[in-house]
């Protein structure tokens, strides 16, 4: 794994990237609320989102799986209130982690 650190004062974070990543929960473990909600889409889910549901589940968090549908033009209103109903429906409040999986959500 290689890692870069964006420094921006008291928003500093680190970007990984490296094979495995998915599977490590002690690298997401830092970073979780009691809840993860993994935004991705219907193209990207197949492939990955399991993993990644399993690694956040074994790292402490109720993980909450909202797939949208894929492409450029579903980069809208209706899909980010697709994804704060689901959110409402989990009831998740203001401390949940949200993770982006996929390069395009």
């Amino acid at each position: 794994m290689q890692s870069l650190r964006v420094a921006l004062g008291d928003r500093t974070y680190p970007i990984h990237v490296g094979p495995g990543l998915l599977d490590s929960d002690a690298l997401f473990a830092p970073h979780l609320g009691a809840t993860a909600a993994v935004v991705t889409n219907e193209r990207v889910a197949p492939f990955y989102l399991e993993r990644l549901v399993r690694t956040l589940a074994r790292a402490g968090a109720r993980v909450v799986p909202i797939i949208v549908a894929d492409g450029e033009q579903h980069k809208d209103w209706r899909t980010l209130d697709q994804v704060l109903g689901a959110l409402l429906a989990a009831r998740c409040d203001r401390s949940v982690t949200v993770v982006a999986l996929g390069g395009g959500v």
